[in-house]
C-alpha cells in the first residue's frame, strides 16, 4: 500500500510516553509524538500523521529519515545557525570604538 510508513521504532510505548511528558519544547514534543502515534498504530500513513500533527508531509518524512539515520538523538537534535558573518572585523570595530570614546580637542581661534 502506497504511503504506509515502514519504520522500525526501537523504543517501547512506555519509554515514548515518558519521553513525551519530559519534553519541554514544542520542537521535541512534535517529533516524539510522531513516533508515539506510529508505535501505537494510531496512524498508518505519513499523510495521516502529518494531518494530525498539523505539519507538511515532507516535514514529517524528513523527521522520520533523521530517526532512521541516527535514532532518537538525531531526531531531537536542533541545528543552531551561526548567523551571518560580521562585515566589520573585531580589530576595526575596536579601533572605531576607541576613536569615538577619545575626547575631542576644541581649538578656538
Amino acid at each position: 500500500m502506497s504511503g504506509v510508513v515502514k519504520i522500525d521504532i526501537t523504543e517501547s510505548v512506555e519509554v515514548l510516553k515518558t519521553l513525551l511528558a519530559a519534553q519541554k519544547t514544542a520542537f521535541g514534543k512534535e517529533r516524539v509524538q510522531a513516533l508515539y502515534l506510529l508505535k501505537t498504530k494510531q496512524v498508518e500513513t505519513v499523510q495521516h500523521l502529518a494531518t494530525i500533527l498539523g505539519r507538511n508531509r515532507v516535514t514529517v518524512q524528513r523527521w522520520l529519515r533523521s530517526y532512521r539515520n541516527g535514532g532518537l538523538s538525531q531526531l531531537l537534535s536542533q541545528y543552531k545557525s551561526q548567523g551571518r558573518p560580521k562585515l566589520i572585523s573585531r580589530l576595526c570595530n575596536s579601533n572605531v570604538k576607541r576613536r569615538i570614546e577619545r575626547p575631542r580637542r576644541i581649538f578656538w581661534l
